[in-house]
């Protein structure tokens, strides 16, 4: 879920209908395939539960892959750039592939750009698809715990987890991941953003939310 610069596009804030196609399409492959993982693989999923999995995948991919590209779509067109998601059809097949295997490899696409950026507004808008993951992971981490007890806290939980899950993911400082940038602009912030996420993890899985 990086960044990449081409040089054919429009600064509308506009979603183009491409956009809008390969974002839903990402969307639910995606969606499936956590569906699919957390099942157990193909081994161990059950036809009775699996579409409760499915539609608690859709909500939290929604708000997780989804709010991560918009994260960086908005600020990319915030410095005055051509910004819009593509999907990349071979990390979506991956995606479902590695699932059946019980874990998801996520790699589905990315928001492409076009327009002059220097290395710290690369920095910052990298940054913002996994701080956003970050903030969501917390906010829903702690409706989980006020809702301890009531058996859709763990909902609430998992929503978290994946969250975290895709935004540590893309901290990697390796490749075109988002990590990579961020370290380059600025490693205190990227050790900040890094501790947060992994001690939020820490936190969920010490308090039992997970």
């Amino acid at each position: 879920m990086d960044e990449y610069t081409i040089t054919i596009g429009n600064r509308s804030d506009k979603m183009s209908r491409r956009e809008k196609r390969e974002l839903s399409i990402a969307y639910i492959v995606l969606s499936l395939a956590f569906a699919i993982s957390f099942s157990g693989g193909l081994s161990g999923i059950s036809v009775a539960a699996f579409p409760f999995l499915l539609g608690i995948s859709l909500l939290a991919v929604g708000t997780a892959f989804i709010f991560h590209e918009l994260a960086h779509r908005y600020l990319a067109r915030k410095y005055g750039c051509w910004a819009e998601f593509r999907m990349w059809t071979w990390g979506l097949m991956m995606a479902l592939f590695f699932s059946l295997f019980g874990f998801v490899f996520a790699a589905p696409g990315a928001v492409m750009i076009s327009g002059y950026i220097n290395k710290e507004q690369n920095g910052r808008i990298s940054a913002a698809g996994p701080a956003t993951n970050w903030l969501v992971g917390v906010l829903f981490l702690m409706g989980a715990y006020a809702l301890q007890g009531i058996w859709f806290s763990w909902i609430l939980g998992f929503v978290a987890l994946v969250n975290l899950i895709i935004g540590g993911f893309n901290l990697l400082p390796i490749g075109p991941l988002d990590g990579a940038k961020i370290f380059r602009w600025s490693v205190v912030n990227y050790v900040t953003l890094a501790i947060a996420i992994l001690g939020t993890i820490g936190t969920g899985y010490y308090l039992g939310l997970f």
